[in-house]
């Protein structure tokens, strides 16, 4: 039998479209691909399809402290250390090449097979494909950040990027990696056309729109460093209706709308962790970015569990699109293009709801490189815990604007662990797994 892709593959049932914890190494017979456009949406709704950002890369970033001992070699251990090698243990599918190739190959069936159903106009099987593209591309996107170097254009037909799975055949030979340029262009390309086939509502914010595919696309080119489009497709998407919850104006995190009913929202993600991130802790420098006056230290903190709650919900915390995040990339590009008025006015829409109102002063910048300093410090603030500041410091690093970041034993003062500028650590190697099953895939 030829090569398997990466043990990676999941069953695809029609009679159970949930989650499933098993990673098949060969597609078993009698899988049965639905007929019905019912069958694919409901496969959309699945755990599978909306968990699609990965929780280990919360544990990598500054925001977080852990009480992690250097002998441990859990997954999450070697997240929190920087260690190349996330998983050690080449007997299981690898958490997140696993989980995020899974949403792949779901997606894959719904792309080969949705304009084809039955018993569905020709429209809502477009619109239905465009969420598959949309979910597929949001999961390459979340492989990049964790198995590719950050994306620089003059590299970026060198660098290797991903395999770019197309086929729902287990059997065929494995893909070898890509070029990054041409898997971001994947990305990219795939979500344009979801913008043209997706609608302009959905049934709930897990679904995607055709503003969630231009917000998507809008934290995409801020990853690559075209500023141009990162602004022009977070305008897009700031069309849409939405509202800022005024933190003054509620007495505690109970007062956020649950996800579903949450204005803030635009596409909303899950990770495969209930709980994340509550019982995980701010790093003290995390800490020094918010002072007595912001309200969203009170929130992200206000629970009876060691840890923090981001205050997007007293639900599951939201890891997709928000309204605050296209905020910031507008108020980003317009910093990095000059126009530090408009990146002050934007700032300040988001603060004038987070600080209390007795003490909210605006911010102000009279040039553009304290503009974008005052927009890095709030977008470290206000997304904090949000899934998007791993690929903050992979771009941020790119352009030397991270300092070391340091792993330290509170109670010894040990330092146990760094993260140096521009290391190698910023990716992470293809799993091992992945590796054995396919000796000529290139490494990082």
């Amino acid at each position: 039998m030829k090569k398997i892709l990466y043990c990676i593959f999941s069953v695809f049932i029609l009679l159970s479209l949930a989650s499933c914890k098993d990673f098949l190494e060969v597609k078993p017979k009698g899988v049965i691909i639905p007929e019905k456009l019912s069958d694919y949406e409901s496969l959309l709704n699945s755990l599978t399809m909306t968990q699609t950002f990965p929780s280990t890369l919360l544990y990598c970033t500054d925001d977080y402290y852990g009480e992690y001992s250097p002998t441990d070699r859990s997954v999450l251990a070697n997240a929190y250390f920087w260690r190349q090698e996330l998983d050690i243990n080449d007997q299981v599918s690898s958490v997140i090449w696993g989980q995020l190739y899974r949403v792949i190959y779901d997606a894959n069936v719904i792309v080969k097979n949705a304009m084809n159903a039955k018993e569905a106009s020709e429209q809502k099987k477009k619109e239905v494909l465009g969420e598959a593209l949309l979910v597929r591309s949001d999961a390459y996107f979340n492989l990049l950040t964790a198995f590719a170097k950050a994306y620089d254009p003059a590299t970026a037909a060198v660098n290797p990027g991903l395999p770019l799975v197309t086929s729902n055949d287990v059997t065929e030979v494995a893909p070898q990696r890509s070029r990054l340029k041409a898997t971001m262009d994947t990305i990219i390309n795939n979500t344009l056309r979801a913008v043209d086939y997706l609608p302009v509502s959905n049934i709930n914010r897990y679904r995607g729109t055709k503003a969630a595919a231009q917000g998507f696309l809008a934290r995409v080119y801020l990853y690559t460093g075209d500023y141009t489009n990162a602004a022009k497709y977070a305008n897009l998407a700031l069309k849409a209706d939405h509202q800022l919850i005024d933190y003054n104006k509620i007495s505690n995190k109970s007062g956020i709308p649950i996800s579903d009913l949450n204005p803030e929202i635009l596409w909303q993600r899950a990770c495969e962790e209930f709980l994340i991130p509550a019982g995980m802790l701010y790093s003290d420098e995390l800490k020094t970015y918010f002072n007595t006056t912001d309200l969203r230290y009170t929130y992200l903190t206000s629970n009876n569990v060691k840890g923090i709650t981001r205050a997007t919900s007293p639900g599951r915390p939201n890891y997709g699109i928000t309204f605050q995040e296209l905020y910031l990339i507008v108020a980003e590009a317009a910093a990095r293009n000059g126009e530090p008025g408009t990146a002050m006015d934007l700032v300040n829409k988001i603060r004038a709801v987070r600080i209390k109102a007795a003490a909210y002063q605006p911010l102000t910048a009279n040039n553009p490189d304290v503009a974008l300093a005052l927009v890095l410090n709030e977008r470290r603030r206000e997304l904090a815990y949000s899934g998007v500041r791993w690929m903050d410091m992979k771009r941020l690093d790119k352009e030397g604007r991270m300092s070391e970041v340091t792993r330290v034993d509170k109670k010894t003062g040990d330092v146990l662990a760094f993260l140096k500028p521009h290391s190698n650590t910023y990716t992470f190697q293809i799993p091992v797994r992945v590796r054995n099953f396919n000796p000529k895939m290139e490494i990082n």
